[in-house]
């Protein structure tokens, strides 16, 4: 059972979310998150690592073979990106802009493209007796953070019953490559005036997906139901509310879990952990 935890904008309380809810799903079954944030990955400070090993990853970038390039323009037409140009007789790469697609390598008339590596960041793995935390590390300069997280994503716990995602922030291609295979979304939202701008963008991405989603509205208070009052006029379930607490935003800043000694907050993630396995009928082990 995969489960993405996303929000429409950096700060909203996503990863509060996916530490405590791993925490959470971790005393019914096995668990396995996954930090998918990979240009600031900060789920690592919330649990004790016992273990640990990192690996880099590399990607393919086009190498041309100036004498057997004949510029033809071929690599040039099929980029659709723009990561590789020809100027009169020369044939220019851009690695930063290379998303390792293969085609101009595949298309090449000449066999004039050969496959360069590239590194572009690392994935570390670690295991506490809660639970395993497998993240990647995008290296300063790169941005070729959907390459980085297809490659988390294919160190699948098979072990784990529970593989908890922690998206990137935002609507971008990082986010829909983090999420497009879970079984169930939980939308982060934070009641403020660009908080709801945010999240209406990112609820129009997960319907786009298809995928079924619930919102947790994180900081709320009474007095502000602008999140509550769109989910209930678009038919959204609220799974759970995250009271605004200097207390909470205590622990959390010093890196300790919520719901690890507080009755109110862990019962709070049992029954949002409880409503996810039945929105996406999942069954506890």
């Amino acid at each position: 059972m995969n489960i993405g935890i996303v929000s429409g904008k950096g700060g909203a309380g996503k990863t509060l979310v996916a530490v405590n809810l791993a925490y959470t799903a971790s005393k019914y079954s096995k668990v396995t998150l996954y930090d998918l944030d990979v240009e600031e990955p900060n789920s690592f400070l919330f649990f004790n690592e016992i273990e640990y090993n990192s690996e880099k990853v590399k990607v393919m970038i086009p190498s041309v073979d100036a004498e057997k390039c004949n510029s033809c323009g071929i690599c040039s037409k099929v980029c659709e990106f723009n990561a590789i140009i020809n100027l009169d007789n020369k044939t220019l790469v851009f690695p930063e802009l290379c998303h390792s697609c293969y085609s101009c390598l595949e298309l090449c008339p000449k066999n004039a493209i050969t496959e360069g590596v590239k590194e572009i960041g690392e994935i570390r793995t670690s295991v506490n007796s809660e639970i395993s935390l497998i993240e990647g590390r995008l290296s300063i300069n790169e941005t070729a953070a959907p390459a980085l997280i297809r490659e988390v994503k294919k160190k699948i716990n098979g072990k784990s019953f529970i593989r908890i995602f922690d998206s990137p922030p935002g609507t971008s291609c990082s986010v829909v490559e983090a999420i497009k295979d879970v079984n169930y979304i939980v939308l982060v939202a934070e009641p403020t005036i660009f908080g709801s701008h945010d999240f209406r963008l990112m609820a129009d991405t997960i319907k786009s997906l298809n995928k079924k989603f619930g919102v947790i509205i994180n900081k709320h208070t009474k007095e502000n139901d602008m999140i509550e009052n769109y989910c209930l006029e678009n038919r959204i379930e609220i799974i759970g509310t995250i009271p605004l607490s200097f207390d909470i935003a205590t622990t959390n800043a010093h890196g300790k879990l919520i719901c690890e000694n507080d009755s109110y907050l862990s019962l709070l993630f049992k029954n949002i952990f409880e409503s996810i396995l039945e929105k996406s009928n999942g069954m506890l082990v």
